[in-house]
């Protein structure tokens, strides 16, 4: 079966067609706490600064779309469903594609589109209630896009984990998770003191305390791409070869 993209859009539509009751429940139950959000952070200060908007923005980003994921993914481990959802004309790399760009970019679109105008209308109310400051360029940070770029690399975990395991998904993915966190931890420290300890960076001393800043920052780069690369990729490959791995 050849790729297309008229498929992948179907398929998409398809997903949201039969979620449409709880898409709509969660985008009001979102909108409801964003609201509110912005309006506690507009009490204290009489302004919606951008860091206290995109903190708003995050906090209901990151839940909302991690749920919709396993959402898009529950017929997958339905063993009602899953059959007739198997039998679908799409192929295995159009229903990886449509699971990722419905998780991701649709519902970074959609929820950053809903995310302004919610924080539009709580700037006009916490103008009347509160007297503050009206400020619309407070909705729109360059930090934005780091947070959508760290979604970007947690998002596939939570599939490859909505795809992997049948009942508690997401208390055991958030447990794989949890273990994976300690032993990556565990293991950059090693490896850390391992590459600087000749360098006296653990010897207290303040040339020692320099070299242990330098030598993090540059560790850190390397580590950013290392783990970008398992979190992001790496992981969509996994959830390719587990809707293969069923399929077959």
């Amino acid at each position: 079966m050849e790729f297309e993209v008229s498929r992948i859009v179907q398929f998409i539509r398809r997903d949201i067609t039969l979620l449409k009751g709880s898409i709509i429940t969660g985008i009001l139950v979102s909108s409801i706490i964003l609201f509110l959000l912005c309006l506690f952070n507009m009490a204290w200060d009489k302004e919606l600064s951008s860091d206290e908007f995109l903190g708003c923005f995050a906090l209901c980003y990151f839940p909302l779309g991690i749920l919709y994921t396993y959402a898009i993914c529950r017929e997958f481990q339905n063993p009602k469903l899953n059959h007739s959802y198997l039998s679908l004309p799409v192929s295995t790399k159009e229903r990886i594609t449509g699971k990722w760009v419905n998780a991701y970019v649709a519902y970074t679109l959609i929820f950053s589109m809903l995310a302004i105008t919610v924080g539009i209308f709580a700037m006009i109310v916490g103008t009347i209630i509160f007297r503050a400051d009206f400020t619309l360029t407070s909705l729109f940070s360059v930090n934005y896009w780091k947070v959508v770029l760290l979604y970007l690399f947690v998002q596939p975990l939570f599939l490859v984990g909505a795809l992997s395991f049948t009942k508690n998904r997401m208390g055991k993915t958030l447990l794989v998770l949890g273990i994976l966190f300690i032993g990556f931890l565990i293991f950059n420290f090693i490896c850390f003191g391992l590459l600087n300890h000749d360098f006296g960076i653990f010897s207290g001393r303040s040339s020692g305390s320099h070299g242990f800043d330098r030598a993090s920052q540059d560790f850190s780069l390397v580590g950013k791409w290392f783990y970008g690369l398992i979190f992001g990729p790496l992981m969509l490959l996994v959830a390719y070869l587990k809707i293969k791995e069923k399929e077959v």
